[in-house]
């Protein structure tokens, strides 16, 4: 978390009205990048003033730091969106040369990768804030005696963060991996490792191949985020270790998701067999693992492939407005609050990728387009009057609603538009 004069200014910049007119512009009438940087750490200072939890070292569901409710199971971590707001700190910490939330990611892996550690921390709070009874301890204590007896698994739920969700597991294994490529930190790796061998378990020719979504018996089918996801990890994976079994991965899950026609020529469709159902973090995440492929092998087919599959989602699959304005057509409630700013994230990484590798500047300068215009929409016309940003960008929106999810998807959306 942040300290000292930083913080202070934050605090200050919290107590004043929100800001919903005035945005500082670049000469292309973007935003800029002063405007950017400030509007961020403000976002993520309100984000953590509504939603940290500083027991949990993580963010709780609901505003408010009700620990007796999430020691009882009645709230929870936003457990996959919380990995994607882990994922936008490390992306606007690597965007800026900033440090400022190196030590709480790192705290926050400690914590939510071993129960045993993170129900101590919360028990002990507890305890502190006069909230546990003797009828808890005795609980406790012999569930904890009980727990003593059994051989720590490394593969149960919500250690080393897997769970029955693929594709919440995937989102982990993602952002731990960047954490690894940030710090050099083995331990990161290894998470990202543990969970690509958990994903690969969940392999299933017998259901129609790919990685299945869930491994609860009635939710056994594979869809596109969880192998897009995997198709990012095991080239990203191949990219750091040079071990072909990660590589051989990507490859399989691409041509898994060619055979399937996940992307139909126009957007990326949920699950195979559906029709034109395109959620824009599919269209990213897609995206994203053609722009790994080719990060981690330096075939230009792959960027190419991406370069196509961006342009006709931008310009047909309806992800876009006339004026560049980002949108998801098919509606903004729940978990589809955070998609955009997935969306955005991996529009920047192919931008990146395009601009190291000095090829398709047209494209370059139609996701410059998009991610600059979304950002001075969504700074113009997207604040609630809780400060937070709003579930749509555009002018005129009719869904107003805030909460975590479309706070981290604007987060990201305004890191994306910060070129490396």
């Amino acid at each position: 978390m942040m300290h000292g004069l930083c913080a202070t200014i934050v605090a200050a910049l919290l107590l004043a009205t929100p800001r919903t007119s005035v945005v500082a512009a670049d000469s292309n009438g973007a935003p800029a990048a002063k405007e950017v940087i400030q509007r961020f750490t403000e976002g993520i200072a309100l984000l953590d003033k509504l939603y940290w939890s500083p027991a949990l070292g993580i963010w709780l569901d609901r505003p408010g730091d009700d620990l007796r409710a999430h020691y009882e199971g009645r709230r929870n971590p936003p457990w996959w969106p919380s990995a994607n707001a882990v994922e936008v700190l490390i992306d606007f910490m690597n965007a800026t040369g900033s440090t400022a939330y190196d030590s709480r990611i790192a705290t926050l892996y400690e914590l939510q990768k071993n129960r045993t550690a993170r129900t101590a921390r919360v028990v002990a709070e507890l305890k502190r804030r006069k909230q546990w009874s003797e009828a808890d301890e005795q609980t406790f204590q012999r569930r904890r005696q009980e727990a003593a007896g059994r051989k720590p698994d490394p593969h149960a739920y919500y250690t080393n963060f897997q769970n029955e969700y693929l594709d919440d597991s995937g989102w982990w294994a993602v952002t731990w991996l960047k954490m690894y490529e940030r710090t050099r930190d083995s331990k990161y790796l290894a998470t990202a490792k543990t969970i690509h061998a958990h994903m690969a378990k969940n392999w299933r020719p017998d259901k129609g191949g790919g990685v299945l979504w869930c491994e609860d018996a009635d939710k056994q089918r594979p869809n596109a985020i969880t192998n897009n996801l995997f198709l990012i990890l095991s080239a990203r994976l191949y990219r750091q270790t040079k071990e072909q079994a990660y590589l051989d991965w990507a490859e399989k899950t691409l041509a898994w998701i060619r055979e399937k026609a996940l992307y139909d020529g126009t957007g990326v469709v949920d699950q195979p067999d559906h029709r034109g159902d395109y959620w824009s973090y599919n269209q990213g995440s897609f995206i994203g693992g053609l722009t790994a492929l080719y990060q981690a092998t330096g075939k230009p087919e792959y960027l190419d492939e991406a370069v196509n599959v961006a342009d006709t989602v931008l310009k047909n699959s309806g992800m876009a407005r006339p004026d560049g304005v980002i949108v998801e057509k098919l509606g903004t409630s729940g978990d589809a609050s955070l998609f955009k700013g997935i969306f955005a994230r991996y529009l920047a990484q192919l931008r990146d990728a395009l601009n190291a590798a000095k090829l398709h500047p047209d494209m370059v300068q139609q996701i410059d387009h998009h991610l600059r215009t979304s950002t001075a929409s969504l700074l113009q016309h997207s604040i609630g009057a809780n400060g937070l940003f709003t579930a749509e960008w555009h002018e005129d929106a009719k869904d107003r609603s805030t909460n975590f999810n479309t706070q981290a998807s604007a987060l990201a959306a305004l890191v994306a538009t910060l070129r490396k």
